[in-house]
């Protein structure tokens, strides 16, 4: 399953990738033609990985608002 969403603007969606991809998460990056965010949780990603982005997630929420 891939979870799609859309941060308040595309310089936010950017800096959630870079973010990301320092990480070690790669491939968050939505479509080309759509734009936002896509995080692939299928049944090979383990439950670690999910917990890593739920926290980034949480933490950029935190400092970006």
């Amino acid at each position: 399953m891939n979870v799609v969403f859309r941060l308040p603007s595309e310089e936010l969606e950017k800096r959630f990738v870079e973010e990301a991809k320092k990480e070690g998460m790669t491939g968050l990056k939505g479509h080309r033609s759509v734009g936002g965010i896509r995080v692939s949780t299928y049944n090979a990603v383990g439950i670690e990985w999910v917990r890593s982005i739920t926290q980034l997630m949480e933490n950029f929420v935190k400092r970006n608002g």
